[in-house]
């Protein structure tokens, strides 16, 4: 299953166990109001029952709430929350005054909004049998208070209950399976184009190279490096609530589009081997802007997630964290999370990689520029991971460099020799 099926089918289970918490919740009130009409005389129910109906519900609620509440779990309180409705209504049904009859199957057909059949099942058999025991210790009241025969009354009430209860049952897993399979279609084909989309991301690479020497494999590097240092912030107890899986792999699909405002800055700048003039600098420094410009013309993506995360990396990846940053000199968490994240990566690929200018930074020497840049250029944290990953950032560069930089030196020389080709035909 993709892990958004996952995630879908858990978001969903913590709903659910909301929505039988509340309702559980709202059982407080039954106690007082049995109490309330009781004084009134509209019907007579003991205070006694009435006290102790009051008591199992207050202390499973507040079970219940802890368990969704304050531990967060999701698979007990599931089981729990509909275990203990099918109690309650069993113990208000044991009460010759209170009219539970086939209500037990409620609680049946809210297990369906699981989306589990196996739950649906269980709790179907849970309630089936807290049913028939209902029924039973009934059957006695009836008897003292209304003259029928016990046996009479236990076996005509379950024979009519249990086929009500057949027909439910049938339906509610029945609706159980068709509803977790129309999901489970739907969340796959979802998935398949969200994958198309993100395939169509990891083509932008590719576009950019044509147009840039060293952008296409820039850009490849910093996506890996974003999940890196993404995971291990999680890794280090940071940004927990934030960085799920699925916002780490969105953060690193969204990579690939953080130098795309490159495309409107000319060749000629982008290939430039030496220093750039201060008109050139500023023309280099509008690509956030375009990039910004460009991704806001993208189509929606797994909910405009993919679109928001995608333009603040590309309009703030070149923000650092004191405020000497472009463009806007944004300083702190003013700066997006992942923004900052993707300036790490971006430098720690400008360090480590081959230009006509300069050789590759040793690990060494690029951990030492970044700890020098701690809490000026990068977030402190970000540093701190940035230096616990080294080895794995060290051996993945290399990768790199074995699979590219004869290439990039190629391509660079062909490109050298095209200019001065043109130059000598003017």
């Amino acid at each position: 299953m993709p892990i958004e099926d996952e995630e879908f089918f858990a978001e969903n289970i913590e709903n659910v166990n909301r929505l039988t918490t509340g309702i559980l919740l709202l059982g407080n009130v039954l106690a007082p109001l049995f109490i309330i009409i009781s004084r009134i005389g509209i019907f007579e129910i003991p205070y006694s029952y009435s006290i102790s109906l009051g008591i199992i519900i207050v202390l499973f609620s507040i079970i219940q709430s802890i368990f969704v509440y304050v531990f967060r779990w999701h698979r007990i309180p599931m089981f729990f929350g509909l275990f203990v409705m099918a109690a309650i209504l069993a113990y208000m049904g044991t009460n010759g005054h209170i009219g539970i009859n086939i209500s037990y199957v409620l609680v049946v057909f809210l297990s369906c909004l699981y989306y589990n059949v196996v739950l649906t099942r269980f709790i179907a058999l849970v309630c089936y049998v807290f049913m028939i025991f209902s029924i039973y210790f009934r059957a006695k009241v009836m008897c003292v208070n209304f003259g029928t025969t016990e046996s009479f009354y236990f076996f005509s009430q379950s024979a009519g209950f249990t086929i009500e209860f057949a027909f439910s049952y049938i339906i509610a897993v029945s609706l159980s399976k068709r509803s977790h399979s129309t999901l489970s279609r739907a969340l796959k084909k979802a998935f398949q184009l969200k994958d198309t989309q993100m395939k169509i991301m990891e083509f932008i690479p590719i576009i950019l190279e044509s147009h840039e020497l060293f952008t296409g494999h820039h850009v490849r590097h910093t996506v890996k490096y974003v999940e890196l240092i993404s995971r291990e912030l999680v890794k280090e107890g940071h940004y927990k609530d934030i960085l799920t899986d699925n916002i780490i792999s969105v953060y690193s699909a969204a990579a690939n589009l953080h130098d795309i405002g490159k495309v409107h800055i000319p060749d000629s700048i982008l290939n430039k081997p030496g220093k750039y003039t201060y008109e050139e600098f500023q023309m280099m420094k509008s690509h956030p802007e375009e990039g910004r410009r460009l991704i806001r013309l993208l189509p929606m993506i797994n909910r405009g997630l993919f679109n928001m995360i995608a333009e603040q990396m590309a309009y703030c990846h070149h923000e650092k964290y004191d405020g000497s940053g472009y463009p806007n000199g944004l300083s702190g968490i003013e700066i997006p999370l992942c923004a900052r994240i993707m300036a790490a990566a971006d430098v720690l690929d400008a360090l480590l990689s081959w230009r006509p200018y300069k050789q590759p930074f040793s690990i060494e020497r690029t951990i030492e520029i970044f700890k020098e840049s701690r809490g000026s250029h990068f977030e402190p944290c970000i540093v701190d991971a940035v230096i616990n990953i080294a080895s794995d950032i060290e051996r993945i560069s290399n990768e790199f460099q074995r699979q590219e930089i004869e290439d990039e030196r190629k391509e660079y020389d062909w490109r050298v020799q095209l200019d001065e080709g043109r130059e000598k035909s003017r």
